[in-house]
């Protein structure tokens, strides 16, 4: 092959590596074009609720036309419920590390554990969650995030504990179920009061006695 033949080759096979960039670039501004919405939604509804939220508000905030929040989420709802998602994978990412090289009971008391760390996503997120939570009874999209949410918080304590149970490690005539039903809840309004009032609410000292409460109600009784 001659040198025009290899200059051509090489023109070719640069256009399509330029190609092949361009629509990486392109997924990729569109991902963080959704994250910086879904960002800018957490903060609006931080300072005014779900109800003080518009899909046009939400993209102007997030440094884009009023119009790109409607262009990627059909409704307001949807939009709550994306952002309330991201906050939730969030959560569940910073609990999965903590959690690596236990299992058993200790897994069960470090996933306890590592709900206390949720405020370490900052307020603002922290208030946009349980905003959300808070607000879902009357929204259907919002109230089935909001179920998704609760679904997959107590399925994850329920094979925990039936895993201690399996193990001998707590008491065997513990219904599963019902004890992650109870625990997902408790830790849902000890961080909502946190949000309410963080100032009076000790999340240090509420940590230590909830963790341990939960570890004398499963313990075996003594022989």
């Amino acid at each position: 092959m001659g040198a025009a033949g290899a200059q051509k080759r090489t023109v070719t096979e640069a256009g399509a590596d330029v190609a092949i960039r361009r629509r990486r670039t392109q997924a990729e501004r569109r991902a963080e074009a959704e994250s910086r919405v879904l960002a800018a939604t957490a903060e609006l509804v931080a300072e005014k609720g779900i109800d003080g939220v518009t899909l046009a508000e939400a993209g102007e905030r997030a440094g884009y036309s009023r119009g790109l929040a409607g262009h990627y989420f059909r409704s307001k709802d949807e939009l709550l419920a994306a952002m309330a998602e991201a906050i939730h994978d969030e959560f569940s990412q910073q609990r999965r590390e903590r959690l690596r090289g236990t299992s058993g009971l200790a897994r069960l008391m470090a996933t306890l554990d590592a709900s206390f760390e949720r405020p370490t996503v900052g307020m603002v997120k922290m208030r946009a969650y349980i905003a959300v939570l808070m607000g879902a009874a009357h929204k259907p999209a919002l109230a089935e995030a909001v179920a998704t949410f609760n679904r997959d918080s107590a399925t994850e304590f329920g094979r925990l504990i039936a895993s201690a149970i399996e193990a001998g490690e707590i008491r065997p005539d513990i219904d599963a179920r019902t004890q992650a039903l109870i625990l997902s809840a408790a830790l849902r309004g000890i961080m909502a009061q946190w949000v309410l009032d963080p100032a009076g609410v000790d999340l240090v000292q509420i940590r230590e006695e909830f963790i341990t409460l939960v570890a004398r109600s499963l313990a075996h009784p003594p022989s």
